[in-house]
């Protein structure tokens, strides 16, 4: 009888359902929302996850912290990179930390960092490290491979 009942949950992990079947916890709800907000240019989304005083880590001296810094850096890489999508590859929530692994893609077809467009397509990867309290994400720690980007866009030659 015992074996019956672990059948589904074997047949589950052979079929590559394993991450399908573990339960998703709320710090890790509200993270995927960061995603969705860039991926969709839905900018109100930040407003609903990010702290008041939300930090960027690393962020630019004198910048702004909190929802108005997200949506700042939402609308330049849309405005850069119009269709610009970000793709979550992995997820490992640990507590109250949550850590993505994403890749971020699109055409430069705006200015992005000095640099005119030039109609170049962009892949690069990214690892965030959400801490989310109190139903908010309170601080992202991000590094993004712009090394690689802004090779892929001609601003270094290989």
């Amino acid at each position: 009888m015992r074996v019956l009942k672990i059948l589904p949950l074997v047949a589950s992990l052979l079929a590559g359902g394993w991450a399908m079947a573990a339960p998703q916890n709320d710090e890790t709800a509200i993270a995927v929302k960061w995603y969705e907000a860039f991926d969709k240019s839905k900018p109100e989304i930040l407003e609903a996850i990010l702290a008041d005083g939300w930090r960027d880590i690393p962020d630019a001296p004198d910048a702004p912290r909190g929802a108005q810094a997200a949506k700042a850096v939402l609308k330049m890489l849309h405005t850069a990179f119009p269709d610009f999508q970000i793709t979550v590859e992995d997820i490992i929530s640990d507590g109250n930390k949550v850590v993505v692994r994403s890749t971020i893609s699109g055409t430069h077809k705006g200015s992005f960092a000095g640099l005119p467009a030039c109609g170049r397509k962009l892949l690069i990867q990214s690892v965030d490290i959400h801490l989310v309290e109190c139903g908010r994400i309170q601080k992202t720690w991000h590094t993004e491979d712009w090394m690689s980007g802004l090779t892929q866009l001609g601003a270094y030659k290989r």
